[in-house]
């Protein structure tokens, strides 16, 4: 392995929007990156929220176990908002682990690493660039207290901050060509666009000082400004939303293309002043939707739906294979990936796996029980102290979301027993939110608590109108009692309706899959395919439906499609291992069937294929 490495975080970044600016020659940098080492879609876990998706990929754990679970640690009684610190978090991250194996680093930017202390690290934290004067006053006064890790590293650093008028008009240019057209007065999104650039360009000012002056192992530096672009421009992005004035779609068309190009000369320079015995690691926890709601809807301050969960990989330089396809990575396997290219072990409590495809030569993956400095015990919520006794409201919304993106992440771990009592807490207090009603009702099904799952859903159906939402809804509950010919009837009565919206078509697909509706299923995932050809439950969908009409070849195809997006969906490897077997294909059935029991060693299912497979051993 080289001796450095150089870890960028990009928010937002989707290869639906790279790739064409990649073959268009806009990102040479991140070409010459992709096509010289390895690369994939990084899958992000739930929630989507970014400060938890960044956290994630720094400790290598899930929400519930770090804790980082919303980006706001409390509300003071002037109604100001103070972001997360490093103290919420509960796990380490990189640095800090790799400190103690005498490995030096560099953190310019991280999300929740604001008052972080971490010997043999220089860190500026998530408020490096957040403005200390009035817009026009410069020299800005000193980062507020817990910016810098040592506190001297300010003194370097404190000068290199960029404020929003710094920001000039050539690079405004770049995004928005014909700015000058804009109404300031009127339309604050030029405004709040520099705002974001100058929050990158300071990360990348501090970057380049750090990495010219000194010796380190591990870099790790965020680039935020792509995502909250995104979230503002992505209506103007691509096709145009029959909802957007052409004239207003044609003024911020370039947006999102020009940030793309700015992130990649940055990428350009860091690489350059990194050095060519280093290698560089780029990653974005999540991606942008195909398709999205107006802005007054997108922007609003608990709505992650112009998110998708599918973001990037890409890695290059000594150690890394060349032109690699990396399958599967999800950003549970970065803190593992990265921990093995250095050489040190990674936790038994870490989740993830080491992208050993994307290394040169295969590493040797050694394990220890935790880099915790005690096992991890039961903590309390994230949003405890998340508020101020002089704002209570506040704090009560602060705490709600808190909560809600805790349960998430426990629903999707596949830990309802401790999701249970989170979301039964939640539903009581804000009954009125349905998302939360509807989670504790799938979290009781899935608990069998079939008594206590009737009663929230009348309460959820007191709020829903007739159509899809009660009828999917009752289709469940009569299908995890057992009765088969109420929730077959449901269920002909939703398809009736024909329904378009994601979800509908995720929860209808489930239901004729338990119902064993192999036509319709086929039918409904090839639906929702044309909506989102990302969508691995999609793809599952297809690939059991083909198996079981015995189309093995088709079924093998869309196995493979749901496992490249997501390798851990074990139910797409069942089927794959199932089709290659209807084709005859007995060593790489084994092959998948293994792949399974790594995933799931207690599947007894695949377990019994396997013996079976080796009784009936073929040449």
């Amino acid at each position: 392995m080289a001796n450095r490495l150089l870890l960028v975080g990009w928010d937002a970044a989707d290869w639906s929007i790279l790739h064409p600016l990649i073959d268009a020659g806009e990102m040479p940098t991140l070409r010459r990156i992709v096509e010289a080492g390895a690369s994939g879609q990084l899958l992000g876990t739930q929630p989507l929220v970014s400060v938890a998706q960044w956290t994630t990929v720094a400790t290598g754990k899930r929400p519930w176990q770090h804790r980082v679970c919303h980006p706001i640690e409390r509300i003071t009684g002037a109604n100001q908002a103070v972001p997360v610190t490093a103290a919420r978090r509960r796990s380490r991250a990189l640095w800090e682990m790799l400190a103690q194996a005498a490995k030096r680093s560099l953190v310019v930017g991280w999300p929740a690493t604001h008052g972080g202390r971490t010997e043999n690290t220089v860190l500026a934290s998530d408020r490096y660039a957040q403005p200390t004067a009035a817009p026009g006053i410069k020299p800005w006064p000193p980062a507020v207290p817990g910016t810098y890790w040592p506190e001297e590293a300010g003194v370097q650093l404190d000068r290199w901050r960029v404020s929003p008028e710094e920001v000039q008009a050539d690079i405004v240019s770049l995004c928005i060509p014909e700015w000058k057209k804009i109404n300031q007065k009127r339309d604050r999104r030029l405004g709040q666009l520099r705002v974001f650039l100058a929050a990158d360009f300071s990360h990348q000012t501090a970057m380049m000082t750090l990495l010219a002056g000194g010796k380190w192992d591990f870099a790790a530096v965020h680039f935020p400004a792509l995502g909250t672009i995104s979230r503002l421009f992505l209506p103007y992005h691509g096709a145009r939303p029959n909802w957007v004035p052409e004239a207003e779609f044609g003024l911020y068309h370039n947006v999102i293309r020009g940030a793309c190009r700015l992130l990649d000369q940055m990428l350009g320079r860091l690489v350059q002043a990194a050095g060519k015995d280093a290698s560089v690691l780029i990653v974005s926890a999540h991606g942008v939707a195909r398709h999205v709601s107006p802005p007054a809807r997108v922007g609003a301050v608990d709505n992650e739906a112009w998110k998708s969960p599918h973001g990037i990989f890409a890695a290059c330089g000594p150690g890394w294979a060349g032109d690699a396809l990396v399958v599967g990575a999800t950003v549970l396997d970065v803190a593992p990936t990265v921990l093995t290219w250095f050489g040190q072990p990674i936790g038994d409590d870490m989740e993830g796996r080491v992208l050993v495809e994307g290394f040169a030569k295969p590493p040797e993956v050694t394990r220890v029980p935790s880099w915790e400095p005690a096992p991890a015990v039961a903590s309390p919520p994230a949003a405890e102290d998340s508020g101020s006794a002089d704002n209570p409201k506040a704090a009560a919304i602060v705490r709600r979301e808190s909560d809600w993106n805790l349960a998430q992440s426990y629903l999707d771990a596949g830990r309802c027993e401790e999701a249970l009592p989170v979301l039964e807490r939640l539903f009581r207090s804000f009954p009125e939110r349905l998302e939360l009603g509807h989670a504790l009702f799938q979290c009781q099904l899935t608990l069998r608590k079939f008594a206590e799952a009737a009663e929230t859903l009348e309460v959820v159906l007191e709020a829903l109108p007739a159509g899809i939402w009660p009828l999917l809804s009752r289709a469940e509950l009569s299908l995890a009692r057992g009765d088969i010919r109420e929730a077959r009837s449901r269920v002909e009565e939703a398809r009736a309706l024909h329904p378009a919206q994601p979800d509908a078509l995720r929860r209808l697909g489930l239901l004729l899959l338990r119902l064993r509706e192999w036509n319709a299923l086929a039918d409904l995932a090839k639906q929702a395919l044309k909506l989102d050809d990302n969508d691995p439950l999609a793809w599952l969908g297809l690939a059991e439906a083909q198996l079981r009409k015995r189309l093995p070849a088709e079924a093998e195809a869309a196995a493979l499609r749901a496992i490249g997006l997501n390798y851990y969906l074990s139910d797409a490897h069942f089927v794959l291992a199932r089709a290659l077997l209807a084709q005859g294909k007995w060593q790489r059935a084994r092959d998948a069937m293994q792949t399974l029991l790594q995933l799931q060693p207690s599947n007894r299912a695949a377990a019994a294929y396997v013996k079976r497979m080796e009784t009936n051993r073929r040449p």
